[in-house]
Formats: C-alpha cells, sequence, structure tokens
C-alpha cells in the first residue's frame, strides 16, 4: 500500500469518528434536556404542595380555594410566562408570605405552574 492511500483511509477513519462523537455530544446535550425539565418542574409540585397548597389549588381543579388564584388560572392568562412567576415569587408581597425560596425553587415552581398551561 502506498503513503496517499494510508492516508486516505486515516482521513476517512477521522472523519466517522468525528461525526460519531459529534451525534453522541448531541444526543448527551440535547436528549436530556426534557429530563432535566421533568425533574425541576417535579421539584417545583413538591414545593408547591410544600408552600403554595395552604391558599393556592395547586392540582387542575381551580376553584378549590377562594384567598388565591388557582395555579390553573395563573397558568391560562396569556401574559404569563415562567421568569414572569419566578421573579414574582422572590419579591416580597403583602398579599402572600416571604418563603424561603432560592431563585432555582422559584424557577422550578415557575415552570411546573406554566406546564398547566392548555
Amino acid at each position: 500500500m502506498t503513503r496517499r492511500s494510508e492516508r486516505s483511509k486515516d482521513s476517512k477513519a477521522m472523519r466517522i469518528l468525528k461525526l460519531y462523537s459529534s451525534i453522541v455530544l448531541f444526543l448527551f446535550l440535547f436528549g436530556g434536556i426534557q429530563a432535566a425539565f421533568a425533574q425541576n418542574a417535579e421539584n417545583g409540585q413538591r414545593l408547591s404542595e410544600r408552600w403554595c397548597s395552604e391558599c393556592h389549588a395547586i392540582g387542575s381543579a381551580s376553584d378549590k380555594f377562594n384567598r388565591a388564584p388557582s395555579f390553573a388560572s395563573i397558568a391560562a392568562k396569556p401574559t404569563i410566562d415562567a421568569d414572569m412567576i419566578a421573579s414574582f415569587l422572590l419579591l416580597p408581597h403583602a398579599t402572600m408570605p416571604n418563603l424561603p425560596l432560592s431563585r432555582k425553587d422559584a424557577q422550578d415552581i415557575a415552570l411546573f405552574i406554566v406546564k398547566m398551561k392548555k
């Protein structure tokens, strides 16, 4: 075999290896995003059950409480998004208790609420 054909085979093998590596990296990075969101929404649900359920209906039942809007009705508002909810949760309010929420906890609760949007 000549050196040229050996280089050609090596070059082809390297291209295949790079392509394979790129596909694996893509699947690793972007294939796990849905699972990460699911975990965050699940954490948001747990936190909501602990901190919010005394005043808010956190499930799909919207008329459970009169003191505070249900999460479903909050999610149904067209101008509401997860960033807005998370920011709201982190600011002090006269009508809500100051909750010991981290930014991540507030984002998880916000994601849980937004996922109720129909």
